[in-house]
C-alpha cells in the first residue's frame, strides 16, 4: 500500500546503527575466536571446548557492550538507562550473541558426532565472513551513496574478513 509506513521506517536510525554495529562487532569477535581454535592437527582440541570458548567470548563481549552502554549513558545523562532505552540497548547488544549462533550450532553438531570438528570450524568461519557481507549490505542500503560506493563498502568488509582468514590460514 502506498503511503503506509513500514515497521522499518518507524525504527530510529540510531537504533539501526547500534544493531548493525553490534552485529559486526559480534561477527568479528566470533570469527577471531574460531580462527584461534583452528590449530595444527597435532594439537588436542575438542568441539565442546570450542563451544565453551566461543560462548565465553561472545558472552564476555555482550556483557562488556551492555556495561559500556550503561556507563556511557550514565556519564552523558547523569541517570541510568530506563524503560525503552534499556530495552533498545539490550536488543542492540543481543546482536553480539546472535552472531555466534550458527557457529555455536555447528560446533554442537560436531560435538555430538554428526560433523567433523574441522568442518564445523571452517563452516563457522565462512558463515561469519558471509554474514559480515550481508550486514554490510544492510548497512549501505539506506544510504544515498552511489551504487559503486555501496558496493565498494560491502566488498571491503568481505575482503577484510577473507584477508583475516587467509592470513590466519597461512600462519599455520
Amino acid at each position: 500500500m502506498r503511503g503506509r509506513r513500514t515497521r522499518h521506517e518507524d525504527v530510529a536510525p540510531e537504533h539501526i546503527a547500534a544493531v548493525l554495529r553490534e552485529r559486526i562487532y559480534g561477527g568479528i569477535a566470533c570469527l577471531s575466536t574460531l580462527l584461534v581454535l583452528v590449530r595444527p592437527a597435532d594439537t588436542d582440541s575438542s568441539p565442546w571446548v570450542a563451544v565453551v570458548d566461543v560462548a565465553v567470548a561472545a558472552g564476555g563481549l555482550w556483557a562488556a557492550s551492555l556495561l559500556a552502554e550503561h556507563v556511557s549513558h550514565l556519564a552523558a545523562h547523569g541517570t541510568r538507562l530506563h524503560g525503552l532505552e534499556a530495552v533498545t540497548a539490550a536488543r542492540a547488544s543481543a546482536q553480539i550473541l546472535q552472531a555466534s549462533g550458527i557457529p555455536l550450532l555447528l560446533l554442537v553438531i560436531s560435538a555430538l558426532g554428526w560433523m567433523p570438528y574441522e568442518v564445523a570450524l571452517r563452516a563457522g568461519i565462512w558463515v561469519l565472513v558471509v554474514s559480515l557481507g550481508l550486514f554490510a549490505l544492510l548497512a549501505v542500503r539506506r544510504t544515498r551513496l552511489p551504487f559503486w560506493k555501496r558496493l565498494l563498502l560491502v566488498v571491503a568488509l568481505l575482503a577484510l574478513g577473507t584477508l583475516v582468514v587467509t592470513v590466519k590460514t597461512l600462519a599455520h
